[in-house]
């Protein structure tokens, strides 16, 4: 038990190295474009209006991505609204913290420990809830660069790639969600056929319309992140068309699945200044609707998150087993 509880430290201390490494990585591919000086300037000269409204958007969102783990999580445990918000925004205030997503695997744990529920049923929904976001933020780039001409090779790896990827992934979590395989479970040890049982329950929203509703529910959260998207890039002058706003969209939400530093410092910027750069704009404004996203709207729901899960630490422990 001990080596395995070892084995899993070292895993994370790996993934969390690598990722402030990638993180290092692509800020400097997107700072040696410009300059900091530069995107200083931009930054000092955005428009505070739009700010707001693309933190008024991204808020909304943040409600809605509630109600959808709430709808994900009914046949593990009947959350409250208060009780699913604040373990997400918890989770979002480590993603933001920790390096290399490692704010998921926190999410998890935070629930299984503190509504004595399984972590793995818990980690299960995480991970439907990010191939529902996967598979729109990819459909929103396979449809934006179908109107840019002379499309780069790496857009057109990063579509086809990204959308074989998340089909195969829901399409296997979808057969598991649904007991397929399950016979084959028998063949191996007890605990290992606990957990994935565990997991599979997380996958198993069994009503239809339920499901229904998680989809109708990620496009609404995606047209609201698009909405403060476009917010962000008015802010620092940017104007561009529905198509070009899918595109950066597509790629810019692809990018934080990158192993990466603590808030997709690094990669964020480097997609931004990539994307911008095929539609005419100096990477220095790209670098700075980045870091405008970074530090008004996940800086928001880190602050709050934060204060969250030290509220609830302090003043409200976990009760005793």
């Amino acid at each position: 038990m001990q080596s395995f509880s070892t084995k899993k430290h070292w895993r994370t201390w790996v993934r969390g190295t690598l990722g402030l490494l990638f993180g290092a990585l692509f800020l400097w591919l997107a700072l040696r474009q410009t300059s900091l000086t530069e995107v200083s300037r931009i930054l000092s000269q955005s428009h505070e209006g739009w700010l707001m409204v693309a933190l008024g958007c991204y808020s909304i969102s943040m409600v809605v991505r509630i109600v959808r783990w709430q709808t994900l999580l009914q046949d593990v445990k009947a959350f409250s609204f208060r009780k699913v918000g604040t373990a997400l925004l918890i989770g979002y205030a480590a993603n933001n913290l920790l390096p290399a997503r490692l704010g998921e695997i926190f999410r998890a744990d935070f629930v299984g420990r503190r509504h004595r529920v399984s972590r793995s049923a818990i980690a299960a929904s995480i991970l439907l809830e990010r191939v529902l976001d996967g598979l729109v933020v990819v459909s929103c780039l396979i449809l934006g660069r179908a109107f840019i001409p002379n499309q780069p090779v790496l857009l057109n790896t990063l579509s086809i790639t990204g959308m074989l990827t998340f089909c195969s992934i829901f399409l296997l979590l979808w057969l598991l969600g649904r007991g397929y395989g399950v016979k084959w479970l028998t063949r191996f040890p007890p605990a290992i056929t606990s957990r994935v049982q565990s997991f599979r329950k997380g996958l198993s929203v069994r009503r239809t319309s339920s499901f229904s509703k998680a989809i109708s529910l990620s496009l609404v959260i995606w047209l609201l992140e698009g909405l403060a998207l476009w917010s962000i890039l008015r802010s620092v002058q940017v104007s561009l068309a529905w198509q070009q706003i899918l595109t950066i969209l597509g790629v810019t939400s692809l990018s934080t699945l990158i192993p990466s530093a603590p808030g997709y410092v690094g990669t964020y910027q480097y997609a931004y200044a990539f994307t911008l750069d095929l539609f005419g704009y100096e990477p220095a404004q790209g670098i700075a609707a980045a870091t405008a996203f970074q530090v008004f709207l996940f800086g928001s729901v880190t602050l709050i998150g934060l204060g969250l899960y030290l509220y609830i630490s302090l003043l409200k422990p976990q009760p005793p087993s």
